[in-house]
């Protein structure tokens, strides 16, 4: 996709966001807005991912505020829990085990910002991943395949022996559990482009 901003700048330092973004937009840069991303007292999940989209972006464009800024964040909760990325393999086995037969809701936040024409929208893709009843076995089949566990809640979709853990996945953008809510930010882009 070609874009008539002059720059673009993704405020991450997700290399799944990046790797993801990068299919459908070629030319972008990305910046670490370093954040504070400790949920606030009773937040919710839904209500801390678009905070810290909104926070990674705005801090960014405050220095660049002649690039369209991205920011995004994934919040997951299980239960009422706010999930975060694992400590440790051990971590990880044990959060994931008790998703067996559950659901666990993926909250992607998203904010685009240009200061310069003061722009600021945002949107949040929900994703529902419905569990299968799985074994320990296909678990530590599914941990022991990655290198890294550092995505929300250890969760990699694109990994064969992940979904083989899943029922059923509801959402209306199948990539954005990647991390990034791509198919409203294309729409948006393309929208923003004829004005």
């Amino acid at each position: 996709m070609k874009s008539n901003y002059e720059q673009i700048i993704l405020g991450s330092s997700s290399i799944y966001r990046a790797g993801l973004l990068k299919k459908y937009i070629p030319n972008f840069i990305t910046l670490s807005p370093d954040i504070d991303e400790s949920p606030k007292e009773k937040e919710s999940a839904k209500d801390l991912s678009l905070r810290l989209a909104l926070t990674k972006a705005r801090k960014i464009s405050v220095s660049e505020p002649d690039a369209l800024v991205i920011g995004s964040d994934q919040v997951a909760s299980f239960k009422g829990n706010i999930l975060g990325k694992p400590k440790s393999y051990e971590d990880a086995y044990k959060t994931i085990m008790t998703f067996s037969n559950g659901e666990v809701i993926f909250y992607t936040g998203i904010a685009i910002i240009h200061n310069n024409k003061r722009l600021e929208e945002s949107y949040i893709d929900v994703t529902r991943v419905i569990f299968k009843n799985f074994s320990h076995k296909m678990l530590t089949e599914y941990l022991d395949s990655e290198e890294k566990l550092n995505t929300t809640a250890g969760v990699k979709m694109e990994s064969k022996l992940f979904q083989k853990l899943v029922d059923v996945i509801e959402t209306e953008d199948p990539e954005a559990i990647i991390g990034l809510p791509i198919q409203w930010l294309l729409k948006k882009i393309n929208l923003l482009d004829w004005k």
